[in-house]
């Protein structure tokens, strides 16, 4: 497992570009397992109703049951094993993930699973490391 420790930064040489290692200091967990900091986020708010329908004025009427706050993750330029280690935390059916949440104004921990994972390999310098975006999301249970 990497190191948490924000001060391990360090920079590898290849092929003419520098690769700095992850941060880990906003706090995304899997399990408990810390993740990396990813290179951008988004989250939404999503409400669920079992019914809504219009009636013949227009009026809307619906049965909310629950509110779920859906998180996207995207990773860029970062190492093969990284992207390993990332899939391998969360490559449960369920599981607890916690997220610095603008809708509840701290870190939030939630049952998840997990959408799609969408990677590409985009660089691999002969002899070196193998670079790699990596998107999927987080959904909450």
């Amino acid at each position: 497992m990497p190191k948490t420790d924000n001060t391990n930064v360090y920079e590898v040489s290849f092929g003419g570009s520098e690769y700095r290692a992850p941060r880990f200091s906003m706090g995304f967990t899997a399990n408990g397992v810390p993740l990396p900091d990813p290179m951008e986020f988004d989250g939404r708010e999503s409400d669920l109703d079992t019914m809504g329908e219009r009636d013949a004025t227009g009026y809307l009427h619906r049965n909310k049951v629950a509110t779920k706050f859906p998180v996207k993750m995207q990773y860029n330029n970062i190492p093969m094993w990284m992207a390993q280690y990332i899939c391998d935390a969360i490559r449960y059916d369920k599981f607890k993930f916690t997220w610095p949440s603008l809708y509840h104004g701290g870190m939030y921990t939630m049952e998840a699973y997990v959408g799609d994972r969408e990677f590409k390999l985009v660089q691999a310098p002969e002899g070196g490391m193998w670079l790699v975006n990596l998107g999927f999301s987080v959904i909450e249970y």
